[in-house]
C-alpha cells in the first residue's frame, strides 16, 4: 500500500472593518476638512503637492469647534463661507486659504486627521503681532503726539528776575528760569506709560510789547559771577515807565516708553506757562547796589 500525503489546509480568518462614514459623506455635502483628509468620497480635492483647494468650505475653524458658518457638534468645518481669522490652521499639504492668503505649512495639523494648530498670515503691512490693532500701544508703528499726553502733564516751569519785583527804565533786567528734565507715569492711549519731558525753549513776553526767545533758562547774576544790572543773555532793558507784566513760555519735547521699552520721541512741542510777573518799571538817578563803590568801582553809577 502506497504512502499517502497527508494535505492541511489552513484558513486564514478575515476581517472586516467597516469604515464609518461621515455624516457630511452620507448626506453627500463636503466641507473642506473632510475634503483634506480623504473621508469625502465626492470630493474632488486632493492632498499633493499642490495643496488642497479648500475654498469651497473653510471658514476658518477648528473641528469640532462650532465656530464659523455650518459648524456643528460633529467636528465638521462648515460648508457655508465664513471668514477665517488667521487663528486656525489647516491640514497637512493645504497651502492656501480663500483670496489665496498663504499659510504657515510648517505649523499646520501634527498628525493625519488631527485639528491644525494655526494659520499664519504673511503679510509685511501688518503688525508684528497679528492680534494688535494699529496704533494702539502694541503697535511698534504708533505715533504718539502732545495732543494725547492729556493724563501726563509736563510740571509748570518757574521764573524770577533781578531786581525782584522793580527795575530801573535803560539799565538791563535780568530774567531766569527753573525748568529741568523730568520723568511722569500714567495712562496714555488706554496703558501705563512713562513720559520724559525736556525743556528745549524759553519765550519771555515782557509786556512792553516786545518778547525774546532763548534756548537755555539763565542764570542769576551771582551764579554767572556778574556784578549787578550786567546784560546777559536772558537780560532785556527796558525803555518806558509803567506796571508791566511778564511773562514766560517753556517749550517742552517729549519722549515715551511703554513697559520699559526703549524710548520713543513724541510728535510736537508741549509749551507750559509759567506763573507771570508784575514789575514797576521807573527812572532813577540813583540805583541801590548790594556794594558800595569803593569795593566794586566797575558797579553801576561808579
Amino acid at each position: 500500500m502506497g504512502r499517502g500525503k497527508l494535505l492541511l489546509a489552513v484558513v486564514l480568518p478575515v476581517v472586516v472593518v467597516a469604515l464609518p462614514t461621515t455624516a457630511a459623506a452620507q448626506s453627500g455635502t463636503c466641507g473642506a476638512w473632510e475634503g483634506a483628509s480623504g473621508g469625502c468620497p465626492d470630493s474632488s480635492a486632493g492632498i499633493g503637492n499642490g495643496g488642497v483647494d479648500v475654498s469651497a468650505g473653510w471658514d476658518g475653524a477648528s473641528p469640532g469647534s462650532g465656530a464659523g458658518g455650518g459648524a456643528g457638534s460633529g467636528g465638521e468645518v462648515g460648508t457655508g463661507g465664513g471668514t477665517w481669522d488667521g487663528n486656525s490652521g489647516l491640514p497637512d499639504g493645504v497651502s492656501v486659504v480663500p483670496g489665496g492668503v498663504a499659510v504657515d505649512d510648517g505649523d499646520a495639523a501634527s498628525g493625519p486627521f488631527l485639528p491644525p494648530r494655526r494659520g499664519a498670515i504673511v503679510d509685511p503691512a501688518a503688525p508684528a503681532d497679528p492680534a494688535c490693532v494699529p496704533q494702539t500701544p502694541c503697535d511698534p508703528a504708533l505715533v504718539v503726539r502732545v495732543s494725547d499726553l492729556v493724563s501726563i502733564q509736563a510740571d509748570a516751569p518757574s521764573q524770577g528776575m533781578e531786581p525782584d519785583g522793580w527795575l530801573v527804565v535803560g539799565i538791563p533786567t535780568n530774567f531766569f528760569a527753573s525748568a529741568s528734565p523730568h520723568v511722569h507715569r500714567g495712562p496714555l492711549l488706554g496703558a501705563p506709560a512713562d513720559v520724559r519731558f525736556t525743556p528745549v525753549g524759553f519765550r519771555w513776553d515782557y509786556g512792553d510789547g516786545t518778547s525774546a526767545t532763548a534756548e537755555t533758562g539763565g542764570s542769576s547774576w551771582a551764579a554767572l559771577n556778574l556784578p549787578e544790572f550786567s546784560e546777559t543773555s536772558t537780560s532785556h532793558v527796558f525803555e518806558q515807565t509803567g506796571t508791566l507784566t511778564i511773562r514766560l513760555v517753556v517749550s517742552y519735547s517729549a519722549e515715551y516708553s511703554f513697559a520699559g521699552s526703549e524710548w520713543r520721541p513724541v510728535q510736537g512741542l508741549l509749551e507750559v506757562p509759567a506763573s507771570p510777573i508784575t514789575a514797576i518799571a521807573d527812572r532813577a538817578g540813583t540805583v541801590l547796589v548790594a556794594e558800595s563803590c569803593s569795593t566794586d568801582p566797575g558797579g553801576p553809577g561808579c
